[in-house]
């Protein structure tokens, strides 16, 4: 129920932004809209980079709300609505795969909408979003122990057979509590984050700012990685306007050409990690590991994901691209972007 509620106010959230629901009543907007906004917003779902399976979910959604609440007798009653937007179905018919490919989010765009970020913080945590691969709703579940676990892990586990010495890797494993487990149960996994990314975040953990409110909590597997504006921990929807909020800056000022969704940033991520040839020995084993990465089931998921075969992908790329690595991008994306913290800042 939680689910169906929360898509029905995506849709309000729509109908208010355009002009003429903006001065009806949520009622009335559910009362009044056509076929013809309806098909427009889930278009919008579309160029916004969400899932197939998540536009008809939420299609599924608005036929079954249109159909057996709104435009239904109940009790010898009138019903809500006389006509029915969806008396011919669901809109979104057949496959989920039959949409088109989405274009993730390139580094160019990144470092573009990183520099609009006006805190190193919401910096870090932009990057953190782009090199991990995450879901936008497992941001605000990232904790301080969770950083300090992948920072340890090589000096814990990964020693040189010759010398007996930690090995600095360029890469970590992250603990995520996955989403899209069934019954909205948490779903654990790792994933492989580059180590200056890590590093960029545990500087920021150094703080006065972050230490200030990182003391309300008394165990680090409790204590967000990440705080607002406000000093409170993030949550979904202020992620989603983090980004829209940078993005509509780096939009306004010519530094890119499209607004760019959480769902672009995670394509990016896995085009990225596909990209670096020093996550495998060739495509297939770079597939693997983004399948287990992005928690996936299986690599057939991440190559639909992707939307790319094998061959074209090679072909698309830049000569000379294949020899850069995610590490090597991250760090530096990291070098061109890193804002000083004061000790004076409040924010």
């Amino acid at each position: 129920m939680l689910s169906y509620g929360r898509r029905i106010s995506y849709l309000l959230t729509y109908l208010n932004a355009r002009p003429e629901y903006q001065t009806c009543d949520r009622d009335d907007a559910l009362l009044t809209v056509g076929l013809g906004h309806l098909e427009a917003y889930l278009s919008k779902l579309d160029s916004d980079g969400l899932a197939p399976k998540t536009v008809q979910a939420r299609d599924a959604t608005y036929n079954h709300f249109f159909t057996h609440q709104l435009c239904k007798s109940f009790g010898g009653k009138p019903a809500l609505r006389a006509d029915n937007p969806y008396e011919g179905g669901p809109i979104r018919r057949g496959a989920a795969h039959t949409r088109g490919i989405i274009q993730p989010s390139s580094m160019v765009e990144l470092e573009a909408v990183i520099l609009k970020a006006h805190s190193e913080r919401e910096r870090c945590l932009l990057q953190i979003m782009y090199d991990s691969g995450i879901r936008v709703s497992e941001v605000p579940r990232i904790t301080l122990q969770d950083i300090r676990n992948a920072l340890a892990h090589q000096t814990l586990h990964i020693v040189s057979s010759e010398s007996n010495i930690p090995i600095n890797a360029d890469y970590s494993p992250l603990y995520i509590a996955g989403s899209k487990a069934r019954k909205n149960a948490i779903k654990p996994r790792l994933t492989i984050v580059s180590r200056t990314s890590l590093e960029r975040v545990e500087k920021y953990h150094q703080t006065p700012l972050y230490r200030a409110r990182a003391r309300r909590y008394k165990d680090p597997e409790k204590t967000p990685a990440f705080f607002n504006a406000e000093g409170t921990p993030f949550k979904t929807k202020s992620v989603e306007k983090l980004l829209e909020r940078v993005c509509e800056r780096a939009l306004k000022g010519g530094q890119i050409k499209r607004m760019i969704s959480p769902h672009k940033f995670r394509h990016g991520g896995a085009y990225l990690m596909l990209g670096s040839p020093d996550l495998g020995k060739g495509y297939d084993e770079r597939l693997a590991l983004l399948a287990k990465a992005f928690g996936h089931n299986s690599a057939t998921t991440s190559e639909g994901y992707t939307k790319i075969p094998h061959d074209i992908y090679e072909k698309l790329r830049k000569p000379g691209t294949e020899l850069k690595t995610k590490a090597g991008e991250m760090r530096l994306l990291r070098e061109r972007t890193t804002k000083r913290i004061n000790t004076s800042d409040k924010k």
